[in-house]
């Protein structure tokens, strides 16, 4: 059993996925919307709006007001305050999903390789992890701009497995959001793809979920649990059990 995982990368996206990031975003939309004397949106409803990185979360908060946008305020006002008083509070309400923290040295004492790969900037990205102690489990973290693609683009995917030191043929992805979902298909390889369960889910996630189920893709390798007490991952017909109580 230790070696089950032996030469397999394992890609794991950042928030909603590893870590409850909702509450410090909120925060940071809200005195954005603020500086135009918008209302604040509810900490529910920007969970779905979480997964495309910053500017497309301010867009999202503007287009929840029926604000006008402007993409040249984006640029000069609006994404500089909202990184500004982001970075400033990066940790502050954030934490990692019970049990992530029991999940990610499980996986590794099963010999998997662990990577991050978010549409967040490189820079905050590596923050998260730094203020949460979480960026010791991982061989590499690409974000949405470290690139000149990101997600659902898969092949933010294989850099960040190819950064990793990894294999793309052996490559799980583990993610919450559609972005990782329709980033695998797009792959040039095989690349198995998990869900993690960690977010409630939307009548679309669950459309998308429930054809998948009753249709097994090849994509579709294992549903990962990352905030019970309980994580299971299936590669392909064999089930490699990493269950925790």
């Amino acid at each position: 059993m230790a070696e089950d995982f032996k030469d397999w990368t394992i890609v794991f996206d950042l928030d909603g996925t590893l870590v409850e990031t909702a509450p410090d975003l909120h925060a940071a939309l809200n005195h954005t919307l603020a500086r135009k004397q918008l209302p604040p949106v509810s900490l529910e409803s920007i969970r779905m709006m979480i997964g495309d990185g910053a500017k497309a979360l301010i867009r999202k908060g503007l287009a929840q007001n029926q604000a006008v946008i402007d993409e040249d305020e984006i640029d000069q006002d609006l994404w500089p305050a909202f990184l500004d008083h982001y970075l400033e509070n990066i940790t502050r309400l954030s934490v990692p999903f019970d049990s992530c923290r029991e999940t990610l040295e499980n996986l590794r004492s099963y010999g998997a390789n662990l990577t991050v790969c978010t549409n967040k900037a490189q820079h905050l990205a590596e923050e998260v992890l730094k203020g949460l102690d979480l960026e010791r489990y991982f061989s590499a973290t690409v974000g949405g701009d470290a690139l000149n693609i990101k997600k659902p683009d898969g092949r933010h995917i294989i850099e960040t497995v190819r950064k990793g030191s990894g294999d793309p043929a052996r490559a799980i992805m583990v993610g919450d959001a559609w972005t990782d979902e329709r980033s695998c298909p797009l792959c040039s390889y095989h690349l198995g793809m998990a869900l993690s369960l960690t977010n409630p889910m939307t009548a679309s996630d669950q459309s998308i979920i429930g054809k998948t189920c009753s249709r097994p893709s090849p994509n579709l390798l294992a549903w990962i649990s990352l905030d019970g007490t309980r994580c299971e991952l299936r590669l392909r017909s064999r089930a490699c059990d990493v269950a925790y109580r």
